[in-house]
């Protein structure tokens, strides 16, 4: 090795800054890929507004869980279901074993993927209300305060529904008619 000129230690450290700034934009690329991602990530309302649903991160993937539900009691109709004043249940589920578990706490949103511009794909939907699991996607609008989850036939994916979920927002979950996982048992 010998001796560089200062030609050869200009290019030498051009091109050390033009790395550094490079690695430095990468970085800040991912973080705002990575907040853009998370924005989904709360606690919503269905259509029926009669559970709240969580969004959340599981390990690199967006996942859902039943966090809240109201009025979470077989009614006197529903004896067939379940017992009369007692949690809802998996009832419908097509695995016997399952049909023992609550509702509330369910993980039924599964393995969503970031695809960009608020779409979230590749995932799982599970519906307690028939038992089946469906193909999804779904969508984050206005900055996160909406999302559209839209559940197909994995088979058919052209056949399918599509519900708009708010984000949690003037609803009194201290009511005693909300049975939630995060409030403390009297």
């Amino acid at each position: 090795m010998g001796i560089k000129t200062q030609d050869e230690l200009r290019m030498s450290m051009n091109f050390k800054q033009v790395f550094c700034v490079g690695i430095f934009a990468f970085g800040l690329t991912q973080s705002i890929s990575a907040q853009e991602a998370d924005v989904a990530i709360g606690r919503y309302l269905p259509p029926e507004k009669d559970s709240v649903i969580e969004i959340f991160k599981c390990g690199d993937k967006y996942c859902g869980k039943t966090v809240c539900i109201k009025d979470n009691a077989y009614p006197e109709k529903d004896k067939d279901k379940g017992v009369v004043g007692t949690p809802f249940l998996d009832h419908n589920n097509e695995d016997p074993k399952l049909r023992t578990r609550p509702n509330l706490g369910m993980v039924f949103i599964t393995g969503f993927d970031y695809s960009g511009e608020g779409v979230y794909k590749n995932g799982k939907i599970y519906n307690p209300r028939d038992g089946k699991t469906y193909c999804g996607k779904f969508t984050s609008l206005e900055g996160g305060n909406k999302l559209d989850l839209k559940g197909t036939l994995c088979s058919l994916s052209f056949i399918g529904k599509t519900n708009s979920w708010v984000k949690l927002a003037g609803v009194n979950l201290d009511d005693p008619k909300w049975d939630c996982t995060f409030k403390t048992k009297k």
